[in-house]
């Protein structure tokens, strides 16, 4: 392994020296030029997490959102972005050689500016398109790849995340032909390393497929190349009893709650039903933002959130209940009318001031972050609720928790 950490050292900042020549040389780079810096970029940043080189590794993110953003935002091309990237890349070259080495907080400073998405007070913002991939998949991603990312769930894409540890001796051609295999079905969106395999003497990766594929098809791939699924999001993954989808929202409340640093209870209860596998998957999704939006707003420190399931003739009842402050009636209105989303003489009753936290875009959280603040969680609920001919109630007494009911016709 110690011959093998020493062997990638010297090839990445050889190629990393070449390619800064050729970088402060041109006049202009051209998008395929551009695709060439951004692939060896992302190789250092996945090799040198996978060797500890944790410094260099966040660098070469940053370098890649950088190039990303001027993909995107072609005025940003200029004598100052190139300055930029060139003394980037030579921080690089210095960070693979020593690995005592820190970035100098002078240009995180101003790579910070440069690039909004890299600035270190809202390092993890996305936004509810992406609430189903695991966060510590996502924190990996560039710019470039969360947008690769967003497009294909837009175009209706799965998404299949593998996981796979080569030998030393002959992981670059398991990983190439593990690629090739896969992307015969999709899309790839990104590579990267699996720390997990470390100890094993192995070298490992994740890659992060889109397709229209079924994921029997998936399966049979990673079948050959002794990889596992660990992410599915095919409609078809969703199978099993209710038990399992409550599990799984759990887990996701907890981790939300940790990052929070708030402690909540769960409660659980479901019936022993069987779903469909789209039933699941809109049960999944109406709990995952409902539990989202209790942890971030139900709370200021603790509490308790419960989550029943149980079927009713032909009909299956989802209630999502809270202990915390509950809504304040009066204030959504009064927020409702300073965003112009209310005439201020419109008299309501206090149900129907709660039923205003399903308007479209419209939030109490003055700050937006990573769990709430856009303003789409409960609006995407009731959507989704009533395409499918189901209803949504929500009770909720100041101080005493709210409990939000909801009915679906079951084999929708």
């Amino acid at each position: 392994m110690e011959e093998f950490r020493r062997q990638f050292t010297l090839e990445a900042v050889a190629a990393l020296e070449n390619l800064s020549k050729d970088f402060q040389s041109a006049e202009a780079i051209s998008d395929s030029q551009k695709g060439e810096i951004f692939r060896r970029l992302h190789t250092v940043k996945g090799t040198s997490q996978t060797f500890g080189y944790q410094t260099s590794s966040r660098l070469a993110h940053r370098l890649e959102t950088l190039l990303a953003e001027s993909k995107i935002n072609p005025n940003s091309e200029n004598d100052n972005f190139k300055s930029l990237f060139a003394e980037g890349i030579e921080l690089l070259i210095e960070s693979l050689k020593r690995k005592d080495f820190e970035i100098p907080a002078s240009f995180a400073e101003r790579i910070g500016v440069a690039v909004p998405d890299m600035a270190t007070s809202s390092p993890d913002s996305y936004d509810d398109s992406l609430l189903a991939i695991p966060d510590d998949f996502l924190t990996q991603l560039s710019v470039q790849e969360q947008n690769t990312l967003r497009t294909a769930l837009k175009n209706e894409k799965n998404l299949f995340c593998l996981e796979a540890g080569f030998e030393l001796k002959n992981f670059a051609d398991g990983l190439i032909n593990l690629r090739e295999s896969l992307a015969s079905l999709g899309e790839i969106i990104a590579t990267l390393p699996a720390a997990k395999f470390n100890e094993g003497g192995k070298i490992g990766f994740q890659i992060l497929l889109a397709s229209s594929a079924a994921a029997s098809e998936v399966a049979k791939i990673a079948e050959k190349s002794a990889a596992e699924i660990i992410f599915d999001s095919s409609p078809n993954n969703y199978t099993g009893d209710a038990d399992g989808v409550l599990a799984q929202i759990v887990n996701h409340g907890k981790a939300v709650a940790e990052k929070l640093g708030k402690r909540v209870r769960f409660q659980t209860s479901a019936a022993a039903i069987n779903l469909a596998p789209g039933e699941l998957k809109l049960v999944f999704d109406v709990l995952l933002h409902l539990v989202r939006n209790a942890v971030d707003h139900a709370f200021d420190d603790a509490g308790e959130i419960k989550i029943n399931l149980q079927t009713e003739k032909n009909h299956l009842r989802l209630i999502v209940s809270d202990d915390g402050r509950g809504i304040d009636a009066e204030k959504i209105k009064r927020q409702a009318v300073e965003k112009n989303r209310l005439a201020a003489d419109k008299i309501l009753t206090v149900q129907e001031a709660i039923d205003l936290i399903f308007l479209p875009e419209f939030s109490t959280k003055s700050i937006v972050t990573d769990i709430s603040g856009r303003g789409v969680g409960l609006d995407a609920v009731r959507d989704a609720v009533e395409k499918v001919g189901g209803t949504i109630n929500v009770e909720s007494r100041i101080g005493k928790g709210t409990t939000f009911e909801i009915c679906l016709p079951q084999q929708f």
